[in-house]
């Protein structure tokens, strides 16, 4: 791996909401990559904070990617319910973690948090469906 544990780097983006709200930055945290955010004024609501939509999005996108590497399936959110803690200023690095509190055959539960500077500003409880996989293209037998 070339990126070093303590830096942060442009995390690659999956998908084209994430280009649009991004970039994202991420670091290597022992067995798992952290993710984060920069906060520019793209993020931010009339009171000049970050706005609490995007702060949502940001925990939704960022514990849909840590569910896809931790669990290995791809999935959909199906609940997802924030409560916001504290105000973040544009310019603060907006931090992500998320733990898995139970999978089951088809669900993933998980209690995720986002600090700066290591205070908590918002916590979010989420839950993911397993989702199958797409047909090749030109199937034409239903699933």
């Amino acid at each position: 791996m070339s990126e070093t544990a303590d830096e942060w780097h442009v995390a690659p983006s999956p998908n084209g909401f994430t280009d649009r709200f991004g970039p994202l930055q991420r670091r290597w945290a022992g067995d798992r990559w952290l993710y984060a955010l920069r906060v520019d004024d793209g993020h931010r609501n009339e009171a000049g904070l970050m706005h609490g939509g995007a702060m949502t999005a940001l925990i939704d996108e960022v514990i849909g990617t840590f569910v896809t590497e931790t669990v290995g399936r791809r999935h959909v959110t199906v609940q997802l319910a924030t409560t916001f803690l504290k105000p973040v200023q544009v310019g603060e690095l907006v931090e992500v973690s998320g733990e898995i509190v139970k999978v089951t055959g088809s669900m993933t539960f998980v209690e995720a948090k986002l600090r700066v500077s290591g205070s908590v500003v918002a916590t979010a409880t989420l839950i993911f469906k397993a989702i199958r996989p797409r047909a090749p293209a030109g199937d034409t037998q239903g699933g």
